[in-house]
């Protein structure tokens, strides 16, 4: 095996292993992103994220979620956004290519800091199970699903979650640099 090979293997082994056994890191699916990129749950790690299941033709709540995100990041500082991650994950990941969550990104001005992925109805089921959040396809194709924002700690284990901003966008953002 050459040298390189090997120590990005070890690298990869060492961060698996020193992630606690509660990390949604430790769920081993490939992910595809917006810019059309594979990664693991695993290379988020390093950052609290802030993460919301959408699907990007919905016309309800999946707008809420991302305008609520959106106005978390509106009230921090460039040096806090440095230092968190903003996630979507899709459920309809056969719509949602990274072409369509490209786009999506693109119309309401999601910046560097998020991350839009896909990845197979099952990943996307058991990502959905190891945080809470039920969803279910309709027959007008619509989704139901829980509207909660989680916030993942720097090493993916659930740290908070809650429907909406119930307080806010500046309660919320308080509570991620206070803990």
């Amino acid at each position: 095996m050459k040298p390189w090979l090997l120590l990005i293997w070890l690298a990869a082994f060492n961060l698996q292993a020193a992630l606690p056994g509660d990390s949604v890191y430790q769920l081993d699916a490939p992910w595809q992103d917006s810019r059309d990129e594979r990664l693991q749950l695993r290379e988020l790690a390093g950052k609290k994220q802030l993460l919301g299941f959408i699907y990007t033709d919905c016309a309800t709540a999946c707008p809420v979620i991302v305008a609520n995100l959106q106005a978390v990041q509106k009230v921090l500082t460039p040096a806090q956004q440095a230092e968190l991650g903003f996630v979507l994950v899709s459920l309809t990941p056969g719509r949602d290519t990274p072409r369509v969550l490209r786009h999506f990104a693109e119309q309401r001005g999601l910046d560097e800091h998020w991350t839009l992925l896909s990845g197979t109805d099952d990943n996307v089921r058991e990502l959905a199970m190891a945080l809470n959040i039920q969803y279910m396809g309709q027959a007008d194709g619509e989704i139901s699903h829980s509207n909660a924002i989680t916030v993942l700690d720097e090493q993916g284990r659930l740290w908070l979650q809650q429907v909406g901003l119930p307080e806010g966008a500046r309660d919320l953002a308080d509570q991620l640099f206070v803990r």
